[in-house]
């Protein structure tokens, strides 16, 4: 998480299944066990009951369950549940404080922080949320002193010193504030590098704030000339351009926006803003800013508690919503992805990102239902060659090849170029039978990406099964192992290989190893039974042969769709084994 740019997740080549909620059987196991009954949760505020081991453990174990299992939600309610049995908790008090900051619900982290506070606990990240609620309340001298109660934790002294900035500068003192930001953002900067844009960015809006129009165009002019920046920096400095009169330079950063922005409805937004931000907008902006520098090492949950920090002082800011919902998209909240994504203007510039994040959650249940998705998106920006290599992969992962096809080659016409496009359209041409083309654009790939373990071990898969080629397929195939060496997929490629070779003790070897890595694998499994035939043990092979039409039967029998691309490898039921299997079983 924290990489703005990428704002659909990259091609999965094997469907990953939405994790089932199992710690709720062990919740249940829990309640059960208890000598008394488990009440609902309810705040801290509410009535406190009598505690007993059994409610306060059965509360804390099922928390702790919860969150093992990343439903933050449900292990929040059950923290409060706890502390209703025992409010003086301080492990408790402490849990719940993280539990319900990371939720975005600010007003009750607050109030479980003042909790603490009067019990003389402490925590980090425990100002925060009370700083946000007097930042709306504008009372900025107690601003300033929960910003440097912030600044002790000194992973959030950028955060601190973005707050402290603007509140100085609401207090009349805007020259104390950008000095104090930029002494801070130098601070954080190794020797011989440049500030990192985000205390840049934030020294511009504060210029601009203060009125003084040279010092902003110098901060963002020494921005323009980075190659690198983030989405989110891009926007908000062709923002303020745009505001300052110079449409020019915002048409240019919008243009280096990734592809998956809808361009036209960045700059019509952008274009159209009529009022200055208010400096609760301007914290939250800074507060994602500073909180993405150092996203991989956010303990927890803390980057989206950051996220929904921004968004109470800043219901408007969309960015923070597609972030936090990128991150429950991780995390495998799926629901709770969607409703971030549903508040997020369809229209404006996160509109179109919220789309393909949101065709990327569709896709995992209804195929359909996701093409018709991204088609819509296509008629509003068909210009977007993204989009088009994104509805070819649809197309293709729904077995509508020749859709596919066309679908890639348009984004080709519209000058996408990458390895993984080849590759993809490398395998819509296989599927059509048009086996000369397929191979052209295996090894277009190739040239573009010769270490792509997907296409090394399809090529040489495709060759080795076809049984042409075979010195070079089991070259491609060995360089894909040595990448992707624990793939039972890529493993079982290596022994086919060696099958088709006539080298049946390594093909043995190599296909006994991929039937461990993938035991409930039709194709590996029917490819063991026919190595072990040529071997001579032919009651082990009726038995693969036997056991490979039992598993193809259960996943037709549960009606799952017939895969064509599995980490690479197609998955065929062979004909060669169906025989094997029908003349030999008995």
């Amino acid at each position: 998480m924290g990489n703005l740019d990428r704002i659909t997740k990259p091609e999965i080549l094997s469907r990953r299944p939405v994790k089932n909620r199992h710690w709720l059987l062990f919740v249940g196991m829990v309640l059960t066990a208890s000598c008394s009954t488990m009440p609902s949760p309810k705040s801290i505020a509410s009535t406190k009951f009598e505690p007993t081991q059994g409610t306060i453990a059965a509360s804390f174990l099922a928390a702790r369950q919860a969150l093992y299992f990343r439903d933050v939600g449900a292990s929040a309610e059950f923290y409060l549940t706890a502390l209703n049995f025992d409010r003086d908790n301080a492990s408790l008090l402490q849990q719940a404080f993280y539990t319900q900051y990371q939720l975005g619900h600010i007003d009750t982290a607050a109030a479980i922080a003042r909790n603490m506070e009067m019990l003389n606990l402490t925590t980090s990240y425990a100002s925060e949320p009370a700083t946000a609620k007097a930042i709306l309340l504008e009372d900025w001298d107690a601003v300033l002193v929960l910003a440097d109660h912030i600044a002790e934790n000194l992973d959030a002294q950028p955060v601190a010193a973005v707050i402290k900035a603007w509140a100085l500068a609401a207090k009349g003192q805007g020259a104390a504030g950008l000095s104090h930001l930029l002494k801070i953002g130098k601070a954080s900067t190794p020797v011989g590098q440049d500030m990192p844009a985000v205390f840049t960015m934030q020294a511009a809006r504060l210029s601009a704030h203060l009125g003084d129009d040279a010092e902003m165009r110098a901060f963002a002019d020494k921005l323009f000339g980075h190659q690198n920046l983030p989405s989110q920096i891009l926007l908000q400095l062709a923002s303020l351009y745009v505001r300052h009169g110079e449409a020019a330079k915002m048409a240019q950063l919008i243009d280096r926006l990734p592809a998956g922005f809808n361009k036209q409805a960045v700059q019509s937004q952008l274009s159209s803003q009529t009022k200055p931000s208010k400096i609760a907008s301007h914290i939250a902006a800074g507060i994602i800013d500073t909180s993405l520098i150092n996203s991989q090492a956010q303990t927890g949950g803390m980057l989206n508690a950051r996220l929904g920090l921004a968004l109470y002082l800043d219901p408007q800011i969309d960015s923070a919503r597609f972030l936090l919902a990128q991150a429950l998209y991780e995390m495998e909240q799926y629901q709770a992805a969607i409703t971030k994504l549903d508040a997020i203007d369809v229209a404006g510039a996160w509109g179109q990102p919220q789309l393909l994040l949101r065709i990327d959650l569709e896709r995992k249940d209804n195929m359909t239902g996701a093409i018709a998705l991204l088609q819509t998106a296509v008629d509003k920006d068909n210009g977007n060659a993204l989009l088009r290599k994104e509805l070819g992969d649809l197309y293709r992962m729904s077995d509508q090849f020749e859709k596919a096809r066309d679908a890639y080659l348009a984004a080709i016409d519209l000058g996408f170029a990458s390895g993984d496009l080849d590759r993809n359209l490398g395998i819509s041409y296989e599927q059509l039978e048009q086996d000369q083309l397929a191979e052209d654009r295996f090894k277009a790939a190739l040239a573009k990406n010769p270490n792509d373990p997907y296409t090394l071990n399809y090529l040489g898969y495709w060759w080795a099964d076809d049984g042409r080629n075979l010195d070079e397929a089991i070259k491609l195939i060995e360089q894909a192992v040595r990448l992707r060496p624990r793939s039972g997929y890529f493993v079982d490629s290596l022994g086919w290989v060696h099958y088709k070779l006539g080298n049946y003790d390594l093909a043995v070897a190599f296909l006994e190893k991929a039937t461990i890595l993938e035991p409930m694998d039709a194709v590996i499994t029917g490819h063991l039974g026919d190595a072990y035939w040529e071997t001579g043990r032919h009651a082990e092979a009726r038995f693969k042969w036997q056991y490979a039409l039992t598993i193809a039967d259960g996943v037709r029998g549960v009606g799952l769709p017939r895969p064509i691309i599995a980490q690479g490898v197609r998955m065929r039921f062979s004909l060669r084994t169906g025989i094997h299997a029908l003349l030999c079983l008995f």
